[in-house]
């Protein structure tokens, strides 16, 4: 981050060339005092001001060394050592001296000694204002750019309160050394003034921003900058993603998830989790065909990836909108990658929810044998499947099984009375109607007996059932007869 910021060297090479030329130009060479000049509406001491003729003659020679091309460094950063090495040197002679040292320390990335060299120049009290303020906020970006961030932001902004004129790319660079130091409220204002200033805006100034408004909680102040930077760049995702975030937070999730169709429409939303994610947001909201229409469509593009996970919520969103046929085959591919078998009891809810219950039955069982949390819930289900194919029987075996089961228990139970009424309602059923039937045939018996051989054709005989119900109804009477003597006789 703070490398895209910072000066290049070669940049700031030059233009300290420029300002140190600038500084003595007007003196190299000059054996008297020299005139006095104003750079600025303050006035600037000038005397003292003034090159030796043997100083100058070496500074002339350092001029030409940097001038070449390739700058020639090492001859350069010699002759400079031997100003520095004379005695007698006038604060302007070593002011020079150190400034053209930093030059060259800079230009062979020896950042330490470029500050310090600097440092001593304007230590040397020769340097007018313009000078010191031409230093001073490079001295300041290669603390920052030393790692040193503390330090550089507060020399900046001495600088800057000092009457140092700065600009967008420095309130920036001060901004970003406050926030390496975790400084985010010193850092917020300089962001916020490298956002006024920067014409045009570009993405740097709005990601700082951000960034402080995030961390500080300033959430209001983030989507409206959102909201500026969208108009910018319409097709940055990022910043759409951001925008639905912040809604999300500010408990407008209707609107994040607004957000969300719009980017999708617009084929924003490419990764796995994000067309996954955007599902959900319709399950949600209970539009759960809607979801599983994209998902589904998603998956057969290939761009959303067929796992058990992804297939569970398909299946359940299909069954959450009751497609349950959809829900089947989706339900089937994914248990049978399942390491256990709770795909295939929602799979037979699948089968079950679509009357299927021979399939449900069997999906049930397949649930069993790979393995359930809780069994007795599954025997349930099985009872249930069985009961809805007129197997009321087979149902109470199943019943039985989930009485085994805390849980299940009560269920099973109250499964296993209601049908035990039924059987119950149902003898009494059967009983009435014996009974009737026996009535009906008594009374063809006694008519017989009545009339004798007196009667006509069709009236007073008895129908082979009823001689059938007779005969039985005679036999079990003596059967009882006979139980009671024997009893007696015991």
């Amino acid at each position: 981050m703070l490398a895209r910021t910072f000066w290049d060297k070669r940049g700031l090479a030059r233009r300290m060339a420029v300002a140190i030329l600038a500084a003595f130009a007007a003196f190299v060479f000059v054996a008297g005092p020299a005139n006095a000049q104003r750079r600025n509406k303050d006035k600037q001491k000038t005397e003292g001001r003034v090159l030796s003729t043997q100083v100058g003659e070496l500074v002339l020679k350092v001029q030409e060394a940097l001038q070449k091309d390739p700058p020639d460094n090492a001859t350069a950063l010699k002759l400079i050592n031997q100003i520095l090495a004379k005695k007698k040197l006038t604060p302007y002679e070593k002011a020079i001296a150190y400034q053209f040292k930093g030059q060259v320390s800079y230009a062979l990335n020896n950042i330490p000694d470029t500050i310090k060299s600097w440092e001593a120049a304007i230590a040397t009290g020769a340097l007018n204002e313009d000078e010191i303020n031409s230093l001073t906020p490079n001295i300041g970006q290669l603390y920052i750019a030393s790692g040193k961030y503390v330090k550089g932001a507060t020399m900046l902004e001495n600088w800057l309160k000092n009457g140092g004129k700065g600009n967008d790319r420095i309130h920036l660079m001060i901004a970003q050394a406050w926030l390496q130091a975790d400084k985010y409220r010193k850092a917020l204002p300089h962001a916020e003034a490298a956002f006024r200033m920067a014409k045009p805006k570009k993405k740097k100034h709005f990601d700082i921003l951000n960034y402080i408004y995030h961390e500080l909680k300033m959430y209001g102040k983030q989507a409206d900058l959102l909201e500026q930077e969208v108009t910018i760049w319409p097709d940055d995702k990022k910043i759409w993603r951001g925008i639905a975030s912040l809604k999300q937070q500010a408990n407008k999730s209707r609107e994040a998830f607004e957000i969300n169709k719009l980017m999708y429409l617009n084929g924003m939303l490419t990764k796995p989790r994000e067309l996954v994610a955007l599902a959900q947001y319709y399950s949600y909201y209970e539009v759960p065909y809607r979801g599983a229409s994209i998902l589904e469509r998603e998956m057969n593009a290939g761009r959303v990836p067929k796992t058990k996970k992804n297939l569970v919520l398909l299946a359940n969103m299909w069954r959450q909108a009751r497609e349950y046929d959809r829900a089947i085959p989706v339900l089937t591919a994914a248990a049978k990658i399942a390491p256990d078998g709770s795909l295939y009891e929602k799979l037979g809810e699948a089968y079950y929810a679509e009357e299927q219950y021979d399939k449900a039955e069997k999906a049930f069982r397949k649930a069993l044998q790979k393995g359930v949390k809780k069994p007795g819930n599954v025997h349930v289900l099985i009872a249930n499947s069985l009961y809805e194919r007129k197997k009321p029987h087979e149902a109470i075996k199943e019943f039985q099984k989930a009485v085994k089961y805390p849980y299940s228990r009560k269920t099973a139970k109250g499964w296993i009375k209601f049908i035990n009424g039924e059987f119950e309602v149902a003898r009494r059923q059967r009983e009435f109607r014996a009974k009737v039937k026996l009535d009906e045939c008594k009374n063809q018996l006694d008519r017989k007996k009545r009339m004798g051989a007196e009667f006509l054709e069709g009236v007073g005989e008895i129908t082979p059932e009823c001689k059938t119900i007779l005969a039985k109804e005679e036999a079990r009477k003596k059967a009882l007869k006979k139980a009671r003597k024997k009893a007696k006789a015991s």
